[in-house]
Protein backbone atom coordinates (compact mmCIF):
# COMPACT_ATOMS: atom_id res chain seq x y z
CA UNK A 1 0.00 0.00 0.00
CA UNK A 2 2.76 2.43 0.74
CA UNK A 3 4.62 1.79 -2.38
CA UNK A 4 1.75 1.99 -4.33
CA UNK A 5 0.71 5.93 -2.54
CA UNK A 6 4.17 7.05 -3.50
CA UNK A 7 3.84 5.79 -6.84
CA UNK A 8 0.90 7.71 -7.04
CA UNK A 9 2.68 10.96 -5.35
CA UNK A 10 4.96 10.60 -7.99
CA UNK A 11 2.51 10.15 -10.78
CA UNK A 12 0.71 13.71 -10.05
CA UNK A 13 3.75 15.28 -9.25
CA UNK A 14 5.16 14.01 -12.82
CA UNK A 15 1.70 15.44 -13.97
CA UNK A 16 1.35 18.58 -12.65
CA UNK A 17 5.33 19.47 -14.10
CA UNK A 18 4.04 18.28 -17.45
CA UNK A 19 0.90 20.74 -17.06
CA UNK A 20 3.49 23.40 -15.92
CA UNK A 21 5.64 23.17 -18.45
CA UNK A 22 3.06 23.50 -21.51
CA UNK A 23 1.79 26.39 -19.82
CA UNK A 24 4.82 28.02 -20.12
CA UNK A 25 5.51 26.80 -23.45
CA UNK A 26 2.24 28.43 -24.76
CA UNK A 27 2.88 31.77 -23.18
CA UNK A 28 6.71 31.43 -24.41
CA UNK A 29 5.54 31.20 -27.68
CA UNK A 30 2.82 33.68 -27.72
CA UNK A 31 2.92 37.01 -29.33
CA UNK A 32 5.34 40.15 -27.90
CA UNK A 33 3.88 43.43 -26.96
CA UNK A 34 4.81 46.61 -29.10
CA UNK A 35 4.68 49.71 -27.17
CA UNK A 36 6.12 53.72 -27.51
CA UNK A 37 9.16 53.58 -25.44
CA UNK A 38 8.62 57.54 -24.31
CA UNK A 39 5.60 56.09 -22.15
CA UNK A 40 8.21 53.65 -20.65
CA UNK A 41 11.47 55.40 -20.51
CA UNK A 42 12.95 59.04 -19.73
CA UNK A 43 14.15 59.39 -23.25
CA UNK A 44 12.56 62.91 -23.38
CA UNK A 45 13.86 66.05 -21.82
CA UNK A 46 11.14 69.00 -20.58
CA UNK A 47 12.72 72.07 -19.56
CA UNK A 48 15.93 70.34 -18.18
CA UNK A 49 14.24 67.39 -16.77
CA UNK A 50 13.47 63.79 -18.27
CA UNK A 51 10.05 62.77 -18.36
CA UNK A 52 8.15 59.90 -19.33
CA UNK A 53 5.29 61.28 -22.46
CA UNK A 54 2.86 59.94 -24.98
CA UNK A 55 3.41 63.38 -27.13
CA UNK A 56 6.17 65.60 -28.32
CA UNK A 57 6.61 69.31 -29.79
CA UNK A 58 8.65 70.06 -32.69
CA UNK A 59 9.74 73.13 -33.98
CA UNK A 60 11.80 74.99 -36.52
CA UNK A 61 11.18 78.07 -35.47
CA UNK A 62 14.41 78.62 -33.89
CA UNK A 63 16.22 77.01 -37.28
CA UNK A 64 18.37 78.41 -39.88
CA UNK A 65 16.14 79.52 -42.51
CA UNK A 66 18.19 77.51 -44.58
CA UNK A 67 16.91 74.21 -42.63
CA UNK A 68 14.22 72.20 -44.99
CA UNK A 69 13.43 69.69 -42.51
CA UNK A 70 14.60 67.56 -39.79
CA UNK A 71 14.28 63.53 -39.23
CA UNK A 72 12.55 62.98 -36.07
CA UNK A 73 13.13 59.29 -34.52
CA UNK A 74 10.46 57.85 -32.32
CA UNK A 75 11.30 55.03 -29.83
CA UNK A 76 9.50 51.98 -30.20
CA UNK A 77 10.39 48.50 -28.11
CA UNK A 78 9.37 45.09 -27.70
CA UNK A 79 7.27 43.35 -24.01
CA UNK A 80 9.27 40.02 -24.70
CA UNK A 81 12.09 38.79 -25.91
CA UNK A 82 14.06 39.68 -29.29
CA UNK A 83 13.27 36.91 -32.11
CA UNK A 84 15.74 35.38 -34.58
CA UNK A 85 14.05 37.02 -37.80
CA UNK A 86 12.93 40.29 -38.31
CA UNK A 87 9.41 41.62 -37.49
CA UNK A 88 7.59 44.22 -39.09
CA UNK A 89 5.45 46.76 -37.16
CA UNK A 90 2.38 47.95 -37.97
CA UNK A 91 2.03 51.33 -37.49
CA UNK A 92 -1.11 53.78 -38.75
CA UNK A 93 -1.58 57.46 -39.08
CA UNK A 94 -4.48 58.34 -37.18
CA UNK A 95 -7.28 59.99 -38.67
CA UNK A 96 -7.09 62.73 -36.69
CA UNK A 97 -4.07 64.05 -37.73
CA UNK A 98 -4.03 67.33 -39.66
CA UNK A 99 0.21 66.99 -40.92
CA UNK A 100 -0.24 65.28 -44.49
CA UNK A 101 1.86 62.59 -45.71
CA UNK A 102 4.06 63.49 -48.22
CA UNK A 103 3.86 67.79 -47.33
CA UNK A 104 4.64 67.38 -44.01
CA UNK A 105 6.44 64.31 -43.67
CA UNK A 106 7.64 61.15 -44.87
CA UNK A 107 8.13 57.51 -42.68
CA UNK A 108 9.23 54.20 -44.23
CA UNK A 109 7.20 52.01 -46.09
CA UNK A 110 8.35 49.24 -43.73
CA UNK A 111 8.62 49.89 -39.99
CA UNK A 112 10.83 46.86 -38.49
CA UNK A 113 12.42 45.38 -35.22
CA UNK A 114 15.32 43.90 -36.49
CA UNK A 115 16.22 40.18 -35.91
CA UNK A 116 17.98 40.09 -32.25
CA UNK A 117 16.65 43.21 -31.00
CA UNK A 118 13.57 44.33 -28.76
CA UNK A 119 13.83 48.18 -29.38
CA UNK A 120 14.08 50.24 -32.46
CA UNK A 121 12.86 53.81 -33.65
CA UNK A 122 10.25 54.68 -36.26
CA UNK A 123 12.21 57.71 -38.04
CA UNK A 124 10.12 60.32 -39.15
CA UNK A 125 11.49 63.28 -41.65
CA UNK A 126 9.54 66.21 -40.99
CA UNK A 127 8.96 68.45 -44.06
CA UNK A 128 9.41 72.48 -42.89
CA UNK A 129 6.46 73.97 -44.80
CA UNK A 130 5.71 77.69 -45.45
CA UNK A 131 1.67 77.28 -43.60
CA UNK A 132 3.67 75.72 -40.24
CA UNK A 133 4.48 79.63 -39.88
CA UNK A 134 0.56 79.51 -39.00
CA UNK A 135 -0.73 76.65 -38.49
CA UNK A 136 0.20 73.68 -35.96
CA UNK A 137 0.02 70.53 -37.53
CA UNK A 138 -0.45 67.34 -35.13
CA UNK A 139 1.46 63.69 -36.16
CA UNK A 140 -0.57 61.06 -33.94
CA UNK A 141 0.63 57.48 -34.49
CA UNK A 142 -1.02 54.25 -33.15
CA UNK A 143 0.51 50.52 -33.09
CA UNK A 144 -2.05 47.97 -34.16
CA UNK A 145 -1.77 44.62 -34.06
CA UNK A 146 -0.26 41.81 -36.23
CA UNK A 147 1.26 38.57 -36.68
CA UNK A 148 4.02 39.52 -34.76
CA UNK A 149 3.07 41.86 -32.20
CA UNK A 150 0.00 42.22 -29.84
CA UNK A 151 -0.85 45.88 -28.61
CA UNK A 152 -2.41 44.68 -24.85
CA UNK A 153 -0.55 47.33 -23.24
CA UNK A 154 -2.76 50.10 -23.69
CA UNK A 155 -2.85 53.24 -21.50
CA UNK A 156 -1.79 53.96 -17.87
CA UNK A 157 -3.42 56.36 -15.16
CA UNK A 158 -0.80 59.32 -14.33
CA UNK A 159 -3.37 61.60 -12.35
CA UNK A 160 -6.11 59.35 -10.07
CA UNK A 161 -7.85 62.84 -9.80
CA UNK A 162 -8.52 64.18 -13.31
CA UNK A 163 -8.57 60.50 -14.38
CA UNK A 164 -5.84 61.12 -17.25
CA UNK A 165 -3.95 58.82 -19.23
CA UNK A 166 -1.07 58.23 -20.71
CA UNK A 167 -1.00 55.54 -24.13
CA UNK A 168 1.52 53.16 -24.95
CA UNK A 169 0.60 52.58 -28.48
CA UNK A 170 -0.09 56.09 -29.99
CA UNK A 171 2.38 58.96 -29.77
CA UNK A 172 1.74 62.75 -30.48
CA UNK A 173 3.94 64.83 -32.50
CA UNK A 174 3.24 68.03 -32.99
CA UNK A 175 4.87 70.43 -35.56
CA UNK A 176 5.16 74.25 -36.44
CA UNK A 177 7.73 76.96 -37.68
CA UNK A 178 5.94 79.73 -34.98
CA UNK A 179 8.80 82.05 -33.91
CA UNK A 180 8.55 83.88 -30.54
CA UNK A 181 10.75 85.42 -28.13
CA UNK A 182 12.71 82.55 -26.88
CA UNK A 183 13.73 82.77 -22.89
CA UNK A 184 17.51 82.95 -23.33
CA UNK A 185 16.38 86.58 -25.03
CA UNK A 186 17.61 89.34 -22.47
CA UNK A 187 15.61 92.75 -23.35
CA UNK A 188 17.88 94.51 -21.57
CA UNK A 189 20.77 93.47 -23.31
CA UNK A 190 19.27 92.85 -27.18
CA UNK A 191 16.52 95.09 -27.33
CA UNK A 192 12.98 94.23 -28.59
CA UNK A 193 12.90 90.85 -29.67
CA UNK A 194 12.33 90.08 -33.28
CA UNK A 195 13.07 87.59 -35.96
CA UNK A 196 15.50 89.37 -38.79
CA UNK A 197 17.34 90.50 -35.48
CA UNK A 198 17.57 87.24 -34.19
CA UNK A 199 18.96 85.69 -36.69
CA UNK A 200 21.30 88.33 -37.75
CA UNK A 201 22.87 88.01 -34.48
CA UNK A 202 23.25 83.86 -34.65
CA UNK A 203 24.58 84.07 -38.44
CA UNK A 204 27.17 87.20 -37.42
CA UNK A 205 28.77 85.23 -34.62
CA UNK A 206 28.12 82.02 -35.49
CA UNK A 207 26.09 81.72 -32.90
CA UNK A 208 23.65 78.43 -32.32
CA UNK A 209 20.15 79.57 -31.95
CA UNK A 210 18.95 76.39 -29.39
CA UNK A 211 20.93 78.20 -27.21
CA UNK A 212 18.37 80.79 -26.43
CA UNK A 213 15.34 77.78 -25.42
CA UNK A 214 17.94 77.92 -22.59
CA UNK A 215 17.72 80.37 -19.39
CA UNK A 216 19.80 83.29 -19.39
CA UNK A 217 23.11 81.94 -17.18
CA UNK A 218 23.25 78.79 -19.57
CA UNK A 219 26.56 77.57 -21.33
CA UNK A 220 26.39 80.62 -23.98
CA UNK A 221 24.38 83.13 -22.29
CA UNK A 222 26.71 83.71 -19.19
CA UNK A 223 26.79 87.64 -18.29
CA UNK A 224 30.04 87.89 -20.10
CA UNK A 225 28.95 86.63 -23.29
CA UNK A 226 25.88 88.04 -24.03
CA UNK A 227 27.49 91.43 -23.30
CA UNK A 228 30.06 90.24 -25.65
CA UNK A 229 27.02 89.84 -27.70
CA UNK A 230 25.38 92.99 -27.37
CA UNK A 231 28.51 95.02 -27.57
CA UNK A 232 29.22 93.22 -31.19
CA UNK A 233 25.86 94.63 -32.60
CA UNK A 234 25.63 97.58 -31.57
CA UNK A 235 29.50 98.33 -33.25
CA UNK A 236 28.33 96.50 -36.38
CA UNK A 237 25.10 98.30 -36.68
CA UNK A 238 26.64 101.85 -36.30
CA UNK A 239 29.70 100.64 -38.51
CA UNK A 240 26.83 99.54 -41.18
CA UNK A 241 25.26 102.97 -41.12
CA UNK A 242 28.16 104.71 -41.29
CA UNK A 243 29.21 103.00 -44.65
CA UNK A 244 26.05 104.11 -45.82
CA UNK A 245 23.75 100.67 -45.18
CA UNK A 246 21.61 101.60 -42.44
CA UNK A 247 19.91 98.02 -41.03
CA UNK A 248 16.02 97.91 -41.10
CA UNK A 249 13.69 95.63 -39.37
CA UNK A 250 11.05 94.20 -41.06
CA UNK A 251 8.46 97.12 -40.12
CA UNK A 252 10.61 99.62 -41.23
CA UNK A 253 11.94 100.64 -37.86
CA UNK A 254 15.83 100.96 -37.49
CA UNK A 255 17.37 97.79 -35.84
CA UNK A 256 18.45 98.74 -32.42
CA UNK A 257 20.89 97.08 -29.36
CA UNK A 258 20.35 99.13 -26.11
Amino acid sequence: MKKILILSITLLFIAGFSSCTKEEIETYSGKDNIYFSPAVVSYISLNGAKVLTDSIGLSFSLDNPTITGRLFKIPIAVQGKASNVDREVKVSIDPSSTAIKGTHFTIPDKIIIPAGKVVDTIRVQVIRTPDMKKSTFSLVFNLEENEFFKTEMKTRVTNALTKKTMSFISFELTIDDFLSQPKGWIVGFFGTFSAKKFFMMCDLMHLDPVIFNSSPGAVGLSIPEVQYYQSFMKRYLVEQKAAGNTIYEENGTEMLFP
